[in-house]
């Protein structure tokens, strides 16, 4: 799975030159991958110019700050397993802290 990120730096086919890269001759290996590599960095220098859009969630405005919970959703599904058990048990906190707050709201009424 790509970030978004990921999807502007490797713009141009880079993945497939990537898959390439095992089956070249040792000796071009490294000159292909720093190629590659700095074909990503000028990627995502373009995407930044001051003319173009900068990057931010999906359907998410520019200036709006961003729930910590939407991030750690996010960041997720880029986890190793013990580490998305880890964000799984922090939203499940989160969310049993809004419910706690949300009831006591309601025995006050």
């Amino acid at each position: 799975m790509m970030t978004e990120l990921d999807q502007i730096s490797n713009q141009n086919h880079l993945q497939l030159i990537k898959a390439m890269i095992p089956h070249l001759p040792a000796g071009r290996q490294k000159t292909i991958s720093m190629l590659v590599k700095i074909i990503e960095l000028q990627n995502v220098q373009n995407f930044y110019r001051p003319d173009s859009r900068n990057l931010h969630a999906c359907g998410t405005p520019e200036q709006e700050a961003q729930d910590p919970l939407d991030i750690l959703a996010d960041i997720r599904n880029y986890c190793e397993e013990n580490e998305r058990e880890l964000i799984d048990q922090i939203l499940q906190a989160v969310s049993m802290m809004e419910l706690y707050s949300i009831l006591q709201e309601g025995g006050e009424n």
